[in-house]
């Protein structure tokens, strides 16, 4: 799979404002991945609310934490995984219209926005009020 010209400087540009830098482009037999790495204690620390400290509980901290995208050989989106939180997954459940823009490439430019989006939306996901099982 070839990368969109631009794509991954567009990535960085959206990803940037919470700490995330580019680490790597990895390709094998299944896709492709895109990799960004932030500094553990200070995105704990702008971000308590996400809890990523208490995931790792006495491990923390790690070296750093890691942000990857998947991608499968045909170039579609497969699973975008922060640490603790699947952004396909929690955006599919809460925004139908980010979930559309984030399951296709074919606006390079708009997926990069809708992948700053969906992390800036899971940064801001609020704790349900009541438990999913009473």
């Amino acid at each position: 799979m070839k990368l969109p010209d631009g794509y991954v400087d567009a990535l960085s540009d959206e990803l940037a404002p919470y700490g995330l830098e580019f680490a790597a482009v990895s390709e094998d037999s299944d896709g492709l991945e895109i990799t960004f790495r932030a500094d553990a204690g200070a995105f704990a620390a702008q971000y308590p609310d996400l809890g990523v400290a208490e995931s790792y509980g006495s491990t923390w901290p790690p070296a750093e934490l890691t942000l990857s995208l998947r991608f499968d050989v045909g170039g579609n989106p497969v699973q975008f995984v922060f640490e603790t939180v699947d952004l396909l997954t929690q955006t599919a459940s809460i925004d139908l219209s980010l979930r559309d823009r984030l399951n296709t490439v074919d606006d390079p430019a708009d997926h990069a926005v809708a992948v700053g989006e969906a992390f800036a939306l899971a940064l801001a996901a609020d704790e349900p009020d009541q438990p999913y099982f009473d």
